[in-house]
């Protein structure tokens, strides 16, 4: 006995211990008289007595029933706060409400749960009740009790530093599962998830956004800026020695529409892209690619990157595109530049729409790495906040269509060789790269679209944070895609019962 039937209980006997009159004691006393206006009376009274304890035994199964509703409901708001704005939110709430309260549990019949939803607040309401037979309390005349439990979920967003880093080589243009290309049915996807992340508001303090589109390598500038090269200025720094070419130097170059430093002027034809800070000398412990920010490693000082086709792009099919050991660019650079994090819906999804042009190969590690750049505090890209005086999850989203290929003027200099020659190697430094990324408290979700290729599959569950969901997915089609891009963007928030 529990609850309101042990209170019931325990008052009844203390009242009558309260007389002097023992339960035990009650009963002898009773056998023993032979006056039967006594034992009448005695019959009399012991009927509310036994109806008092009744009454306790149905509310004591009325007050169960009301618990275990409230927990249930509690369990399905939190499923259906997680899937907010899935297709199958309402059968996941119908589901754990139906696992957490057993059909027919102490003989209850239950209404609900009834749902309702708002959108704009995203907040979740569940109401059920429940009607309990009565065992003793239906000499009384009632038949049944009724009871109601009530539960809300409120998506509560920390703050929250994300980078969608989407691939834009030429395959991107193929055509997707469900109709459209498959730059189409990116960018659509990213608009799910940016309307998600900011529900009804233009802008959020709390939320920042960037973008980096990335092929064979990455255009470094702010994207919409307009290049000057008579605004370049030289700055002087401490004397260091060039890490590729060996040679003394004491200064570095700025460009106007870029936060990246150069090794040199990149002159008036340069188009934005970097080479990865790379030596090819088998010893990956004094590479720059593998940290954030400009540094000394090692002997290396990697304090600036070096600009891609210094002299302008050549014409593809000439010596340098063939043999790329000059520097020069042969694929061609992509004309969207970074957008940094930054708080307003508009200017993000604007980015996201100008992704119209994909052209030039596959190089992943290029994306994650100038992704994990622009999200992280310190330069080249301070947009985040070093040692916010709030909660904080950082996320990189990593979309890729293709596999790892070496291509002509791609960021690593087609160290490893053309095409799929350069798989091997090129997802080792994917790896090695995706580690560090993890290593500084980074999510990293990746999501391989319109292409089921296991080798591909492998490497990127060991780039992902997890190698199943919601860390990496494999999305087949359009539709598909969408459904990724709406659980990534559920699992970048945080639910509290709000009520």
């Amino acid at each position: 006995m529990s609850g309101p039937a042990r209170f019931l209980a325990s008052f009844w006997f203390g009242r009558m211990r309260a007389a002097g009159h023992g339960v035990a004691a009650l009963f002898a006393r009773f056998a023993a008289c032979r006056r039967a206006g006594i034992a009448a009376l005695m019959a009399v009274a012991i009927v509310p007595a036994i109806g008092f304890v009744g009454v306790g035994t149905d509310v004591a199964r009325a007050y169960l029933v009301k618990s275990r509703l409230s927990s249930a409901l509690d369990a399905a708001a939190l499923a259906g706060g997680r899937v907010f704005f899935l297709p199958h939110r309402d059968t996941d709430i119908g589901m754990f409400f139906a696992a957490n309260f057993p059909p027919g549990y102490l003989g209850a019949t239950v209404t609900g749960p009834v749902i309702t939803a708002d959108a704009d607040q995203e907040t979740l309401e569940l109401t059920a009740s429940a009607r309990v037979p009565t065992s003793f309390m239906r000499v009384l005349g009632h038949q049944e009790m009724t009871v109601s439990a009530y539960a809300q979920v409120k998506r509560e967003l920390i703050a929250l530093d994300v980078v969608l880093a989407i691939d834009m080589s030429g395959s991107m243009n193929s055509g997707a599962i469900g109709g459209g290309s498959r730059i189409a049915a990116a960018r659509t996807a990213a608009h799910t998830l940016i309307d998600i992340l900011f529900g009804t508001e233009t802008d959020k303090d709390l939320l920042g956004v960037g973008l980096v589109p990335w092929n064979s390598k990455v255009n470094v500038t702010r994207d919409g800026d307009v290049y000057d090269p008579g605004a370049t200025v030289e700055d002087a720094v401490a004397g260091y020695v060039h890490p590729v070419t060996g040679a003394g130097a004491g200064s570095v170059f700025r460009v106007n529409h870029s936060p990246v430093r150069l090794f040199t002027d990149p002159g008036p034809d340069w188009t934005g892209c970097v080479f990865q800070r790379f030596l090819d000398d088998g010893d990956a412990g004094n590479d720059g690619d593998l940290v954030l920010a400009p540094a000394r490693i090692g002997t290396a000082d990697w304090i600036a990157w070096e600009p891609i086709g210094p002299a302008g792009d050549p014409v593809p099919g000439s010596d340098d595109c063939a043999m790329n050991v000059s520097g020069a660019e042969c694929g061609r650079c992509l004309s969207h530049g970074i957008t940094p994090l930054q708080h307003n819906k508009t200017v993000i999804k604007d980015a996201v729409d100008a992704l119209v042009s994909p052209t030039g190969h596959t190089n992943i590690p290029q994306g994650l790495g100038w992704a994990w750049r622009v999200l992280m505090p310190g330069a080249p890209f301070d947009q985040a906040l070093a040692d916010p005086p709030y909660r904080r999850q950082q996320a990189i989203l990593l979309l890729t269509d293709g596999r790892n290929v070496g291509g002509s003027g791609d960021g690593y200099k087609t160290t490893w060789g053309l095409g799929g020659a350069a798989f091997d190697e090129m997802n080792d430094r994917l790896l090695a790269v995706a580690d560090n990324v993890k290593a500084s408290g980074a999510i990293v979700y990746v999501i391989q679209f319109a292409n089921d290729d296991t080798d591909l599959m492998n490497v990127l569950r060991q780039a992902a944070s997890g190698p199943d969901a919601p860390y990496y997915h494999l999305a087949p089609s359009a539709a598909e895609l969408q459904d990724v891009f709406r659980e990534v963007a559920n699992h970048l928030t945080e639910l509290r019962l709000s009520k």
